[in-house]
């Protein structure tokens, strides 16, 4: 996943800079963005994308992952049986 998040903003930086190029180079007003807000925004955008998914990750949300918690559960207590 982490590569995906990598390619998406290798992508985006460049087509922004394209964007602004060529919206100068015809005429008009660039994108209305300085580099300070665009970075502020990318920092907020990655910092609640990475919260939700550490949310996500680490709680049982689901039926199914409830499931497989308490089988992990019950395996590690098998395991520690036959240590002991």
């Amino acid at each position: 996943m982490k590569s995906r998040y990598v390619a998406v903003l290798r992508l985006l930086v460049p087509l922004y800079s394209f964007v602004n190029l060529t919206l100068l180079a015809l005429g008009y007003t660039p994108l209305p963005f300085e580099t300070p807000q665009v970075e502020t925004a990318l920092t907020a955008g990655l910092g609640a994308s990475s919260l939700i998914y550490a949310w996500w990750k680490n709680n049982n949300l689901t039926h199914s992952a409830e499931q497989a918690q308490e089988w992990l559960r019950e395996l590690k207590q098998q395991k520690s049986k036959r240590s002991s």
